[in-house]
């Protein structure tokens, strides 16, 4: 299998028309995916799309499923990125946060035994850049920073709009009860997820998401 440029050229722009074009036609939601040093997806720059898609829309939901949280190794990027985004969509973004697969960690030299502890970190800084007063100072186990204070801000209901892909009981438990209010899972088993959804605690007391 061989690259083509000028095929390349033609499916970027038709996808694009396809999602402009799938708002006129009523849909309340774009969805955006990523994949890394592979054939079968071509958007390694999803964030790149969806810029556009917030400048060429102006109803439907731009939803991101998702930024690979574990690769990036400044986090920071995404908060300004993604908040750029919103504010010029206004306030249309779903930000969506997945862990990737073992491709990903390859393409990225990213360390795979610490893909879950990376995931969790990066999501808990984002959202409290996003969420809490600046400046503030953050020493992760992964991630350090001097001097945190993000002048764009997202509109608080994107900030709040946080989706986590294909996480496991008891991972849940983190992702659910903090501020990722959504789950999506992409398996065919559903009964362990259902019953594993039902049991993580709310922020506002009882259970389930």
């Amino acid at each position: 299998m061989s690259y083509d440029t000028k095929l390349a050229h033609e499916l970027y722009n038709r996808y694009l028309d396809e999602k402009i074009y799938a708002e006129e036609m009523g849909f309340d939601g774009l969805m955006l995916n990523e994949h890394h040093g592979t054939p079968f997806c071509m958007g390694g720059a999803m964030n790149v799309e969806a810029s556009i898609l917030a400048r060429m829309t102006n109803r439907a939901k731009i939803v991101l499923l998702g930024n690979i949280l574990p690769i990036w190794d400044d986090p920071f990027w995404l908060v300004e990125q993604l908040a750029m985004i919103d504010v010029i969509s206004g306030g249309r973004l779903v930000s969506g946060w997945v862990r990737g697969t073992g491709r990903e960690s390859v393409a990225h030299n990213a360390p795979p035994h610490d893909n879950w502890e990376r995931f969790q970190e990066a999501h808990d800084f984002i959202v409290k850049a996003w969420s809490e007063p600046s400046p503030f100072r953050w020493e992760g186990k992964h991630f350090h920073y001097r001097h945190v204070n993000p002048w764009v801000r997202p509109y608080p209901e994107a900030a709040s709009a946080n989706l986590a892909a294909g996480c496991r009981q008891p991972r849940f438990a983190h992702v659910g009860g903090g501020t990722a209010h959504s789950l999506h899972h992409a398996g065919n088993r559903v009964g362990p997820y259902q019953r594993s959804v039902s049991t993580v605690p709310r922020p506002g007391g009882g259970t389930g998401l």
